[in-house]
């Protein structure tokens, strides 16, 4: 047989090239429809950032986030990443509801970082499971509010001057943010408190150690903990995870805190702030800064002088101290 030509008969070695090509081939052709046939309709973990004080806008954001989840065939389990320190009864409350109402069709796991307490542990308690880290601080379940005062003239619950001062209505309505609160926090976690409702109700606060122990918390682990238990719940294979934010378009307050009350600070201009009051607040008093006076002050008030280096010498006996830049622009005094 002349050895010039090729051979055209199918070796062993030819046959399994054959082979392995082919494979390779169908597997471009069939890979993506076995993963669409494997890859279910809820593979995704929403994780949902709620950080800063709790205010309309963030309660606006977090409604939004969490109803934009509920209509997502895609999300399988939600994560709540919660830093805040508490804020307004409402906005809580309104949280709170957006809460429950989600966990009430796939499983949601609140991720507490550094604090959550007050209205944000308000928020959050309808979740599966609370997970903390050993230094995170949950609790504080009260109302802060001044007390009424209690020298004469004390004014009645009613009269003519509907529109004035009501200390013993104002007390009273007062009495039933507090009771709300509490009568959630008992419907929701009852059962894991390590307490009795007198003692729930004194507000007081937990690092995450103890509050696994007392029933504050349920565990004791991280964010990507969280997400994994989240999706273990929701018995998700591959998943991935969406993280939405909310409230930081929205202009969130600083707060702070006199001897006598605690106030919101909106900084909506460069130089400028308004200065809030906020009478009764879910909140976390020891996680406010404290200062003597707040107040709302234009650079033309300070009598300022600029050193020969730039800086800003003493203020005049009318104004305040110079401490900060803002003061040669207006802004909050503290």
């Amino acid at each position: 047989m002349s050895t010039n030509k090729l051979s055209t008969a199918i070796t062993p070695r030819r046959q399994v090239a054959a082979v392995v090509l082919a494979a390779a081939l169908l597997g471009v052709v069939v890979a993506p429809n076995v993963y669409a046939a494997t890859n279910e309709t809820t593979d995704t973990v929403a994780v949902v950032e709620i950080e800063g004080p709790v205010n309309s806008a963030l309660a606006d954001d977090v409604e939004s986030e969490l109803a934009a989840i509920r209509g997502n065939d895609s999300v399988g389990a939600v994560v709540l990443k919660i830093d805040t320190p508490g804020g307004a009864p409402v906005a809580s409350e309104r949280m709170y509801k957006a809460v429950q109402r989600t966990s009430q069709g796939m499983p949601v796991i609140a991720s507490v970082q550094a604090m959550s307490a007050s209205g944000g542990y308000y928020a959050m308690a309808p979740a599966d499971d609370i997970y903390v880290l050993p230094t995170s601080q949950v609790g504080s379940i009260g109302l802060n509010a001044p007390a009424p005062r209690t020298t004469p003239p004390v004014s009645g619950p009613s009269g003519p001057d509907k529109a004035g001062g009501n200390e013993i209505q104002g007390w009273a309505e007062q009495q039933t943010l507090a009771d709300t609160f509490v009568d959630a926090m008992m419907a929701e976690r009852g059962e894991e408190f390590q307490m009795p409702r007198e003692q729930v109700a004194q507000a007081d606060v937990y690092l995450g150690t103890e509050a696994v122990q007392n029933g504050f918390a349920d565990e004791i682990g991280s964010l990507n903990e969280a997400i994994h238990e989240a999706a273990t719940r929701a018995e998700l294979g591959d998943y991935r995870v969406d993280t939405r934010e909310t409230g930081l378009d929205t202009g969130l307050p600083i707060l702070l805190r006199t001897d006598s009350q605690v106030v919101a600070v909106y900084a909506n201009d460069p130089g400028y702030a308004d200065v809030k009051p906020m009478p009764s607040t879910y909140v976390h008093l020891e996680a406010v800064p404290h200062v003597d006076t707040v107040e709302r002050f234009a650079g033309s008030d300070l009598g300022v002088d600029a050193g020969s280096d730039g800086t800003a010498g003493d203020a005049g006996a009318d104004g305040p101290a110079n401490d900060t830049a803002a003061s040669l622009n207006g802004g909050v005094s503290a």
